[in-house]
């Protein structure tokens, strides 16, 4: 059995040709997502998978994508995505356009399906994939199965309220996890902060553009007072997240991946586990793990989810 999965991102798409079995990738498309809002990217996908499987090998197509997925593959919207600000059928118009069974997915949902299968949570039944980068996305497995809840929100640890009135989040509420611990949310704090007269490495090293991952550890290794207090914000909040969630869901593990983790490494996830702000049973509840750098991981679990509702 082959199966077509689609990683679609702001900035690009990717598509490969996948062996559920073997986990291997045959064959490599890709090109930068358009700006001219949902049909014009269904009408790239569609055009990579052609590509990549003119001969129409691959029994089904699984795609990820970055937003709200609902049980019936219509996304609510992808707000990293120009245009896309209404749901969409995507399931019904990419079949009708392939003429095979496509299945829809969330991204992380991907991301976590890709580790708990082939990376840092095989073996390991009940865990949570947990994804730092601009903003925090997490993907749930329990019982070995991926759960995305009645609205396809099980799992969002990012907008899990970790400080009460605390700083304002992306999507406007106050106090969420993402709010610290996501580069967005850190870029605007520090920017609030250099406004009010007190700049740091961050503002210098950025010149006013967007802060990435490997400004924060730059800046944090020359010192800076603000990213270092920065970055212990969102070491608070990740363990009081963390703890809360594994306690509760009993998970045995939590894999970390993203951005952020792959340049603050094995040293931020430590920082987290000896948090003294560890939520729940604290610790020792679960293992944190260091995400495996998986070749194309989304490609992979978007094939993984489609080839599982073939299957099942």
């Amino acid at each position: 059995m082959k199966v077509v999965g689609v990683d679609l991102g702001g900035t690009k798409i990717l598509s490969r040709l996948v062996d559920p079995v073997t986990f291997r990738s045959v064959g490599r498309e890709k090109m930068s997502t358009p700006t001219g809002g949902p049909k014009s990217v269904l009408d790239a996908i569609v055009g990579l998978v052609e590509q990549l499987d003119g001969a129409g090998e691959a029994e089904v197509v699984g795609v990820g994508v970055p937003g709200l997925v609902d049980t019936d593959g219509v996304v609510a919207r992808c707000p990293n995505i120009a245009g896309w600000d209404s749901p969409v059928k995507v399931k019904t118009k990419l079949e009708a356009a392939l003429g095979r069974p496509v299945v829809v997915s969330n991204d992380v949902n991907c991301g976590a399906v890709a580790e708990h299968r082939a990376g840092a949570g095989k073996g390991v039944d009940d865990l949570m994939a947990l994804f730092v980068g601009t903003g925090v996305g997490g993907g749930l497995i329990l019982g070995g199965r991926l759960v995305v809840g009645s609205r396809g929100m099980a799992g969002e640890i990012g907008h899990m309220t970790v400080i009460d009135d605390g700083r304002v989040c992306g999507c406007g509420e106050r106090g969420h996890l993402e709010a610290y611990a996501g580069r967005a949310g850190m870029q605007r704090e520090s920017r609030r902060l250099a406004a009010a007269g007190r700049s740091s490495k961050l503002t210098e090293l950025t010149s006013g553009g967007p802060i990435k991952s490997r400004h924060i550890a730059q800046a944090l290794a020359e010192g800076d007072e603000i990213t270092h207090q920065l970055v212990d914000d969102s070491v608070k909040a990740l363990a009081i997240g963390i703890g809360n969630v594994a306690t509760v869901l009993d998970l045995r593990r939590v894999v970390l991946g993203g951005g952020m983790i792959d340049r603050l490494g094995q040293p931020y996830l430590d920082q987290i586990a000896g948090s003294l702000s560890f939520g729940g049973f604290g610790p020792t509840v679960c293992d944190l793990a260091l995400a495996q750098r998986i070749d194309d991981a989304g490609v992979l679990g978007a094939a993984l989810l489609a080839a599982d509702r073939i299957e099942g």
